[in-house]
């Protein structure tokens, strides 16, 4: 499985739990950040205070498709 299919997987596992956006940027303000996966080459985390992710290692294209998938996961 590449990156993009085991970010998308965690995602759609744990969209419950951050269902207010997604971002390729590390937040500056100091939200407390969960990491959820690490593989070195991907690092997904969640903000369980503010339902949102941060999604590491992935191409800018490859992210917007993870955002396109992950509105999809709206409903």
């Amino acid at each position: 499985m590449n990156k993009f299919d085991i970010a998308k997987k965690i995602i759609e596992q744990n969209y419950e739990d951050a269902d207010c956006g997604i971002f390729n940027t590390c937040n500056i303000v100091g939200d407390l950040m969960t990491t959820i996966y690490n593989d070195n080459d991907l690092a997904i985390e969640i903000c369980y205070p503010y339902a949102y992710f941060e999604v590491f290692g992935l191409s800018d294209d490859e992210f917007d498709e993870l955002e396109k998938f992950y509105n999809t996961l709206e409903g």
